[in-house]
């Protein structure tokens, strides 16, 4: 073998014996022979040029961020796109793109685009954010928080094991976290330091001195490689997943005997509260597992642009609750995330139940008023889909009509007008339940639309619903039940509150009937047996 060394590469090739190859069978390839040079050619020309491309976007002004006394800037030629930093004639380290470094997906199922600083000595000099399209990071996270986040990496080694919250484990160098926004850090630190021991080992950094060339011995042996972000997070989350298995489990049980459990009226109101008070308090404030329209939006994006499990398995609560939506719409339809598993809509529900203990009156609009309000959370929903396809930092700003960011991810830490809005929905709830799921929702909406394909239909009605009776419908939160007695299945919360009375003989008024009409005969048998008695 004879090596030729670059400047930044160092080039092999294999002195090996030529082959033999007849003049007859080189003519007979040469045509094909030069296709290849020239399409080779172009290859190499088309690479050179979307680095060049990709290197463009580095400015000088952004570099001189990172490195102030920057003055010029010159690709390297190594098979990483990166950039030779100098000041003064004085190498002063390397900068690149991240994402053209190593492309991991963040939550909005795209990388994120950080312009990335190393010294000679394999030190992180700073990061700056160039592009992202983070619903989290558009609107609630501030400037300073960022910036307080990346500050904590200036002088970090790119080959030290950094991981956030890690203050007291030993072999690893702790980070502080961004507030309402874990995940988002978590795959800015994997991208920052797995680029950055990338750009390291190909550029040899850091440079070695003529002590560190003298011939010494090599103890230890080489730390066992990363493992991927979602196995990490998965293992750090292990409780709370125990916990919502736990609680899938029971709802599961819930709604597979649901004729047993609402025939057992105080029975069923215990499950069912205690259930709304695990959604709110675990799911929503403790866990932060609000689903939202953007998570299905960007699952769409991961469908279109290329699918990886890894953007999917980076929130493992998210995935799960996900996992076990897309069963349930299957089988019963969207309501059973809706009615027990939405945390803001649990609230809702809350609210409105303080509201019905303290006698608030109950504002419900006109039936023909409130079909034709359902329909602007589908105008939401199109719209929000139509600016995704441009920008998911659009759609993110649209998506602030989901209070859930403000509610349970931020914990009401936000702008006084967000705080207001959440605040606002939840008191028109005390009047009016889950007005925002009924009108507002474009999560409701998107997810109304695979109810269709539901395999059950476990909601039992009677002849006289609706005709004359409206006793469920009048009962119903969503009045999603029509005034000639079907349930509207798209928009039904599965709250299972109908069945209730379905089974209930003191408020069905066709059971009702039956029962006065049985006591009545009870009543006439007892007499009869009274009278024989005393005559006796």
């Amino acid at each position: 073998m004879i090596c030729i060394k670059h400047t930044d590469a160092v080039y092999a090739y294999d002195k090996s014996p030529a082959l033999t190859v007849s003049p007859m069978t080189l003519r007979r390839h040469s045509r094909h022979l030069i296709l290849l040079a020239f399409l080779a050619i172009g290859w190499g020309s088309s690479a050179m040029a979307a680095r060049e491309k990709a290197l463009d976007l580095i400015g000088m002004e952004q570099i001189q961020q990172i490195f102030p006394a920057a003055g010029v800037a010159s690709a390297t030629s190594g098979e990483l796109p990166t950039r030779r930093v100098y000041g003064d004639g004085e190498l002063l380290g390397y900068v690149y793109l991240s994402d053209e470094i190593i492309a991991i997906p963040a939550y909005s199922g795209r990388p994120i685009r950080m312009l990335i600083g190393l010294d000679l000595d394999a030190h992180i000099r700073s990061a700056i954010i160039l592009h992202h399209e983070e619903p989290i990071l558009v609107i609630g996270i501030t400037d300073t928080d960022l910036k307080n986040f990346i500050d904590q990496y200036s002088a970090l080694d790119a080959n030290q094991r950094v991981r956030i919250g890690a203050h007291n484990r030993e072999g690893y160098k702790g980070v502080d976290g961004i507030t309402g926004a874990t995940i988002t850090a978590m795959v800015m630190n994997s991208i920052i330091m797995k680029s950055s021991r990338l750009v390291a080992d190909e550029l040899g950094l850091p440079v070695p001195t003529e002590a560190a060339m003298a011939p010494a011995s090599i103890t230890g042996s080489p730390p066992p490689p990363e493992e991927p972000l979602w196995v990490e997070l998965w293992r750090d989350q292990t409780p709370q997943l125990a916990l919502l298995a736990v609680a899938l489990t029971l709802l599961m049980g819930v709604l597979f005997f649901q004729d047993w459990l609402v025939v057992r009226p105080r029975l069923f109101q215990q499950v069912r509260l205690g259930y709304l008070l695990f959604t709110v308090i675990f799911l929503g404030f403790y866990c932060k597992a609000q689903l939202s329209v953007i998570n299905l939006i960007a699952f769409m994006r991961i469908l279109f642009g290329g699918f990886t499990w890894d953007t999917l398995l980076i929130d493992p609560v998210i995935f799960l609750l996900w996992g076990f939506v897309a069963v349930s719409i299957i089988l019963w339809g969207r309501g059973v995330f809706c009615g027990w598993l939405c945390p803001f809509g649990a609230l809702q529900e809350l609210v409105h139940k303080i509201g019905e203990r303290y006698d608030l009156p109950n504002y419900e609009f006109p039936p023909m008023v409130h079909e034709r309000l359902w329909a602007i959370k589908y105008f939401i929903l199109i719209a929000l889909v139509g600016l995704s396809l441009e920008s998911m930092t659009y759609a993110a700003r649209l998506a602030e009509i989901e209070p859930f960011k403000t509610s349970f991810v931020m914990r009401f830490n936000r702008e006084p007008w967000f705080v207001a809005y959440a605040l606002m929905l939840l008191v028109i709830a005390l009047f009016n339940s889950k007005f925002y799921c009924k009108y507002l929702c474009p999560l409701g909406a998107a997810l109304s639309f695979f109810t269709r394909f539901r395999i059950f239909d476990w909601l039992r009605r009677r002849k006289e619903c609706g005709k004359p009776c409206q006793t469920c419908a009048a009962q119903c939160q969503i009045s999603a039940i029509k005034p000639t007695g079907e349930i509207i299945d798209n928009e039904c919360h599965y709250c299972l509150e109908c069945q209730v009375t379905y089974w209930d003989k003191h408020r069905c008024p066709p059971l009702v009937e039956k029962r006065k009409r049985k006591e009545k005969r009870e009543a006439r048998a007892a007499d009869v047996i009274a009278r024989d008695q005393a005559e006796g």
